[in-house]
């Protein structure tokens, strides 16, 4: 007789084995997977302050100076601080420019085209002559967003009421933000305020006025794109839909409120105290308390409804990607001390301490 050919499947038993060792393998992978994808976009992040750091650089090279944090021809005209670098024309010249630290690095990141598109001679404002219904500040550059910004939005509206009829246009924003304390005006009052609407931030600094020395004095640091619990949006020079909180880092933009601006270093820390170590003292012009100048280091991770845009927030489980004045690019614990944040922050204040202190 033939014997037969049936075949055995597999049973009960051996089936639910196989999937038990499928889940068990898949466990294992997850996480390094995760792991992976978090170490590239911290690569990619110390990459793009590598290249702001070098545009940083070619741009002091060929004009003489850093640029501003940002500058405006009205204000200038107007009673608040006159800037005289190298990036607008002066005041006497009649040109109402209107530039911020982002736009004057864009030919020095190979994006002059970008530079030169706007209608309006030095500003950020006039209407793009190559795309219809946009300015500068609508286009996304890919080194001003860091891959790991979990931020809810990357751009917010904004209506201004001397381009395209006051419509809503986008504006796009970035994870970096740049050190009032560098860029900004010498000696000047430095409230968030001043920055935005006085010019404090509008200053003509050089290598040689960074005494406290390159590789000690922090230029750009991450910052999340959204900060708080909601996306802001802004008409003329408001804001709405904030609780009070909230705040956004456009990179293109002039006035509007400082909760709209990409800057950092004007949020301060008394070391006296202990009640201000959540949200610093930001309404001061100053952070001079006693002997020395002390501002508001990161914080912790938070979730959005418990952020303020006064404040740092890490997106890495590293810490804080801060840019050097020497170029190069250092993770910034959550440990890091009052001290120590402090001394980066300003350029020359002959402090004697480091980021790893």
């Amino acid at each position: 007789m033939p014997r037969s050919s049936k075949r055995r499947g597999f049973t009960l038993i051996e089936l639910l084995v196989v999937i038990a060792i499928i889940a068990v393998l898949i466990g294992l992978l997850v996480p390094a997977v995760q792991k992976v994808r978090e170490a590239a976009a911290r690569m990619q992040s110390q990459n793009n302050l590598k290249q702001i750091g070098l545009g940083l650089h070619n741009a002091h090279d060929s004009m003489g100076a850093f640029p501003p944090i940002l500058a405006t021809g009205w204000v200038s005209t107007h009673g608040g601080n006159v800037y005289s670098g190298p990036y607008a024309p002066s005041a006497s010249s009649g040109i109402d420019y209107k530039i911020t630290f982002f736009y004057c690095l864009l030919p020095f990141i190979e994006q002059d085209n970008l530079y030169k598109s706007s209608q309006w001679q030095f500003s950020v404002l006039g209407p793009r002559s190559d795309v219809a219904n946009q300015w500068i500040g609508s286009a996304t550059i890919k080194i001003f967003q860091a891959p790991a910004d979990g931020s809810n939005a990357r751009q917010v509206n904004w209506a201004w009421p001397y381009t395209f009829g006051g419509a809503d246009v986008p504006t796009t924003l970035t994870s970096y933000v740049p050190n009032a304390q560098v860029f900004g005006v010498s000696g000047a009052n430095k409230s968030i305020w001043d920055v935005a609407w006085s010019n404090a931030g509008a200053g003509n600094s050089k290598l040689t006025s960074i005494s406290d020395g390159t590789s000690n004095t922090m230029m750009v640091v991450e910052k999340p794109m959204i900060t708080g619990n909601n996306i802001v949006s802004f008409k003329d020079w408001g804001m709405s839909g904030s609780d009070g909180n909230d705040g956004a880092n456009t990179w293109a933009h002039t006035d509007m409120p400082p909760e709209g601006l990409a800057f950092f270093g004007c949020n301060c820390n008394d070391p006296g105290q202990g009640w201000d170590d959540e949200d610093g003292q930001w309404w001061m012009g100053n952070c001079r308390f006693g002997a020395g100048e002390y501002y508001q280091p990161p914080r912790p991770r938070r979730p959005p409804d418990q952020q303020t845009f006064r404040n740092i927030y890490p997106f890495h489980s590293a810490g804080t990607y801060a840019l050097m004045g020497d170029g190069s690019v250092r993770a910034v614990q959550p440990s890091v001390s009052l001290l120590a944040w402090s001394a980066a922050v300003t350029p020359m204040g002959g402090e004697p301490y480091g980021l790893d202190n």
